[in-house]
């Protein structure tokens, strides 16, 4: 009988206490309550947007399409940064670029102009196509020289020594080969050194397109004639 007083004591007492202290009732929430829309303008902007529509496959861009994007892009980033470039400066940087161009090319006796508009008639024949075997180099080096024609002497030169090399069989002469070609076959050092220095020359007279002085032609002249004691 004592148990069961006891067992009914037990669990009275908690609900008695809930009942009764007020203290244990979780708080109100008494937070403002901020109501919030959809931006309709963003929303319908989204649903206007092929790219998110889902639904059906996207259609698939073309070549000419592709480009105009890409272009489409090129003329914008070049229309911001000219916006934001001081073009004054990129001016002045060019000018200066250009007048140290101009100034390099006087000094290697190049003239520009004649470079730009290619006006100088080319030299009659071809570059190494004609029968060295049946060429008198001495006069045409000869009249070259007297007519001041210093760039066909200078390759007259070179055609020269390639005679000499065919003439004591240290290269094959066959018409279509370039300089390059009889350089490669040519085994002796002291015979490869020289005339390399003679093709340096002449790449840079008959190529180059260089303006050639009685100076330099004298130079070339004096750079045969030793190398040739070495054949």
């Amino acid at each position: 009988m004592i148990n069961i007083r006891i067992l009914v004591f037990l669990l009275c007492t908690p609900l008695c206490s809930l009942a009764t202290d007020d203290n244990t009732l979780p708080p109100t929430d008494s937070s403002a309550i901020e109501l919030r829309n959809f931006d309709q303008d963003a929303v319908q902007k989204l649903k206007n947007n092929p790219e998110l529509r889902y639904a059906q496959a996207p259609a698939v861009m073309s070549l000419w399409e592709r480009f105009k994007i890409w272009l489409n892009r090129i003329l914008e980033s070049l229309l911001r940064a000219a916006a934001t470039t001081d073009w004054v400066s990129v001016l002045v940087v060019a000018l200066a670029l250009i007048a140290i161009i101009y100034v390099a090319m006087r000094l290697m006796n190049v003239d520009p102009i004649i470079l730009l508009r290619k006006t100088q008639a080319p030299l009659k024949g071809g570059v190494l196509e004609e029968d060295i075997h049946s060429l008198d180099f001495e006069k045409l080096i000869r009249e070259a020289v007297q007519q001041q024609q210093y760039r066909l002497a200078i390759r007259l030169l070179f055609l020269q020594a390639l005679k000499l090399l065919a003439d004591h069989h240290h290269i094959h002469w066959q018409p279509g080969k370039t300089n390059h070609d009889y350089l490669e076959e040519l085994t002796d050092d002291r015979l490869r050194s020289g005339f390399s220095e003679l093709n340096f020359y002449f790449e840079y007279a008959w190529y180059g397109n260089f303006t050639i002085s009685p100076k330099l032609f004298a130079k070339v002249a004096a750079v045969y004639e030793n190398w040739k004691s070495t054949v």
